[in-house]
């Protein structure tokens, strides 16, 4: 996905009245980006 196509889903995600939060983990979701929380993250190095 370009730059240019992140920025057109943003751009209608705002249209639809969702909020930065909510669209910015859709694209997340869309490109495959998963956020863990910091005890996962902190318990995955030991």
């Amino acid at each position: 996905m370009t730059q240019e196509e992140m920025q057109r889903f943003l751009d209608r995600e705002s249209r639809k009245g969702s909020s930065e939060y909510d669209a910015l983990k859709a694209l997340a979701e869309i490109i495959g980006i998963v956020f863990h929380p910091a005890d996962d993250v902190e318990q995955n190095k030991a």
